[in-house]
Parts: structure tokens; C-alpha cells; sequence
């Protein structure tokens, strides 16, 4: 990686995510006195800094688990530079994953568009009495079938049929808006960590998950508000 990072020809404005693989006082936090940084992580980190790299990470989360009983490390980062850092709302970190690294969630605040919206089908309110007197209605006959041109043209029409049975029995509906403006994926990652917490101390009401309910679910109060916060101010 450090001798990738600089042979890469990045825009001024970009985003940067991966494992890079590098222990650095800057991403890890204090290292400790067993630790050294190798010289390939301070190649990274002056790389990153001299071309101007913003680190998004909260130092010291641990984002790699060794699953050999390894100590927790930072490697797995999130870095912008330029317009693309103003543009950052939020960063999520989720442990909860089947791979020893957890995943790195970042929504940005880009230029809003109108969603395009599509009308789809009420089925909870279907007639299909309706919809069995239009089958019915057209009497096709199909025990008089000879060969494939007719099998094909007799499917071709109970296709058509059923689209018209569909059409008159089965109103159609405008899908409801259902998440606010300022929602974002990061929100929804931590609402079904919160979720997953709250089982476990419902299952399992232990001081430990009681504990981990309760930070979670004041972690993900807190993303709640400054979403909202962030939204207002863009």
C-alpha cells in the first residue's frame, strides 16, 4: 500500500476508504510501548498528509478483530479531501458483521433531487371477483391446441388476459414517502444495531447487554440528532 498510494492519480476532490493495513499514532491512538510503526505506515500517513487527507475515523476504534485472539487495531479507514469533507455527515462503524473487520458507513450530503416516485399495485385491496369475471368473461378455449404456433399464441393471450384481469381488479397506489429528509444509511445501520441490542438484553438481561442496549440506543439519539442538525444547515 505504500508504494501504491502514491503512483495513484486521484482528483482534487475525493473520498479514500479501505484496509490499508498500517498502524499509525494518527488513526490507532497512542500505541503501545511493544508496538512500532512500521516505516511503510509513516510513508502512508505522510502521503496522506501532504496531499492534504482529512481522516474521518475517531481515533482509536478498533475496526480489525484477529480472530487469533490478536489485540484490536485500527486499519480499516475513511479519508477526504476538498469539498468531498464539507460534503460528510456522518461515519458509522458496525461490529456486527461475519468478517473479523467491521464495516465503515459514510453518508454524504450531495445536491438533492426529486425522487422519482412509480405507481404500484394496492393488492390489499384487489377485487378478484373482478378478476374471475374477466377470465371467465373471454371463454378461451385451449383443449384445440395444435403444435407450438398456437401453444405460443395461446400463452401470448393468457398473458394479455391476466394483465387486463389485473388492471380491472387490482387498483393501482402512489408508494408513501416513508423516511424523513434527513435519514441516512448510517442511521439505519445503527437503528438495527440498536435493535439487535435491545434482543440480546431482552433474551439475555445480563449488565453487560443491559449496558450495551443502553449505549447504543443513546449513540444512535445522538447520529439522530446531528442528522438533523447537518440537514438544517445544508
Amino acid at each position: 500500500m505504500a508504494a501504491l498510494l502514491p503512483a495513484l492519480t486521484l482528483p482534487a476532490d475525493c473520498l479514500l476508504m479501505g484496509d490499508l493495513n498500517a498502524h499509525h499514532p494518527w488513526w490507532q491512538g497512542p500505541l503501545p510501548r511493544t508496538t512500532r510503526t512500521s516505516p511503510a505506515s509513516h510513508t502512508i500517513a505522510t502521503w496522506l498528509e501532504e496531499n492534504n487527507f482529512h481522516l474521518q475515523n475517531e481515533p482509536a476504534i478498533p475496526t480489525h478483530h484477529p480472530r487469533n485472539g490478536g489485540s484490536p487495531s485500527t486499519i480499516d479507514l475513511c479519508l477526504s479531501r476538498v469539498a468531498t469533507t464539507r460534503s460528510i455527515l456522518s461515519l458509522a462503524v458496525d461490529h456486527d458483521t461475519t468478517s473479523d473487520h467491521s464495516t465503515l458507513t459514510v453518508t454524504l450530503a450531495l445536491p438533492s433531487a426529486e425522487a422519482r416516485t412509480s405507481p404500484c399495485r394496492c393488492w390489499y385491496k384487489a377485487d378478484w371477483r373482478i378478476f374471475d369475471t374477466k377470465i371467465q368473461s373471454t371463454k378461451m378455449d385451449l383443449s384445440q391446441l395444435q403444435g407450438p404456433e398456437d401453444t405460443l399464441c395461446a400463452v401470448t393471450n393468457v398473458t394479455k388476459l391476466n394483465h387486463q384481469a389485473v388492471d380491472a381488479a387490482v387498483p393501482m397506489k402512489m408508494p408513501w414517502k416513508s423516511e424523513a429528509p434527513w435519514w441516512n444509511h448510517s442511521l439505519t445501520v445503527a437503528k438495527q444495531s440498536v435493535k439487535r441490542a435491545d434482543r440480546r438484553a431482552r433474551l439475555q438481561p445480563t449488565d453487560m447487554n443491559l449496558k450495551d442496549s443502553q449505549c447504543k440506543r443513546h449513540k444512535w439519539t445522538t447520529m439522530v440528532h446531528n442528522a438533523k442538525t447537518a440537514y438544517r444547515i445544508h
